[in-house]
């Protein structure tokens, strides 16, 4: 039996402390190789819109799926059957919650101030669970169209409960942030190592080309949860609109960036590696893509709404 669960179903199972842990837990199932990563289907390489999936599995919870948009069908690892399909934006819980593990081991405890650059449609899940890890008092915000980011400053202010204001330059954002967080789709630098202060904690989602090639190189510590999924995101077939593909790839042929230097976060939750942070150094937290977060959550969600008794069971055989 294939349980059936709706947005309404799952929208109260996890909070940010919950969303945190699960993919703390997917970073430890990374390391130990316990993971496995469905290649992405599909993208949005044209102004129409098109049909992107993501998917893979982690053992460790005997769980795999795929999502496209909102909707994950989740799958047992051991049967192959068809567990629950679940209606959630799974995307942005997980970027936001996977930002939120970054910054609360790589930036300054007494970060207060809140740097976003963009406003797409995960930009406030990353405002909410940055503002749950640290004290932040107030945000800087900066994305290109005016009427946006006036939009979104106003919406955000509400939802926060803090000042977001909103700027009329990223250099503006950049020279005020504890905490920058990235989330744009530029295929030009919007964040450069050459206008970073020490001290400043970068966290990036967005397209690969948003950080200058030394924002990569000279970061004093580079994390993410999955390096094999940062060093792909990077490859010219990631980047339909921008050939050379992104700034590590375009190093690591020149010979001028060893891979193997990208710290995945597991390894620091694990204490084989001590996270980096302060104020002189600058370091880099990146969320390169989904699949195995976002089938993590919604593991975690099926069995929470099961034990609840919540959704609806459908027989697909019959």
């Amino acid at each position: 039996m294939t349980l059936l669960l709706s947005r309404e179903d799952v929208a109260d199972l996890i909070d940010y402390e919950k969303a945190i842990e699960i993919i703390a837990d997917t970073a430890r199932e990374e390391i130990e190789g316990t993971t496995f990563h469905m290649p992405q289907f599909g993208g949005g390489s044209t102004r129409r819109r098109t049909f992107r999936t993501v998917g893979g599995g982690l053992y460790g919870v005997k769980r795999m799926g795929i999502r496209s948009g909102s909707i994950c069908q989740l799958f047992d690892t051991e049967s192959g059957e068809l567990v629950s399909i679940l209606g959630h934006p799974f995307s942005t819980v997980r970027i936001g919650a996977t930002l939120g593990l970054g910054a609360r081991y790589l930036s300054r405890p007494d970060c207060k101030v809140l740097g976003l650059l963009g406003s797409g449609r995960s930009a406030m899940s990353v405002l909410e669970f940055l503002a749950y890890v640290r004290p932040i008092e107030r945000v800087e915000h900066y994305s290109p169209t005016p009427e946006h980011r006036a939009a979104f400053a106003q919406r955000a202010t509400k939802v926060l409960g803090l000042p977001v204001t909103p700027r009329s330059s990223a250099d503006e954002v950049i020279a005020e942030a504890d905490i920058i967080a990235a989330a744009t789709d530029s295929i030009q630098p919007v964040v450069r190592y050459a206008d970073l202060r020490p001290g400043v904690h970068v966290s990036s989602m967005g397209r690969t080309t948003e950080l200058d090639a030394d924002v990569y190189k000279r970061a004093d510590q580079f994390a993410v949860v999955s390096r094999f999924q940062e060093v792909d995101s990077h490859h010219p077939d990631a980047h339909p609109k921008y050939a050379p593909g992104g700034p590590i790839y375009q190093m690591a042929q020149a010979g001028q960036f060893d891979t193997s230097s990208i710290v995945e976060i597991g390894s620091i939750l694990n204490g084989d590696i001590a996270p980096i942070s302060g104020r002189e150094v600058i370091t880099l937290f990146r969320d390169s893509r989904g699949g195995v977060g976002d089938v993590a959550l919604a593991a975690y969600a099926y069995e929470r709404a099961r034990e609840l008794g919540r959704g609806q069971e459908f027989n697909f055989d019959r």
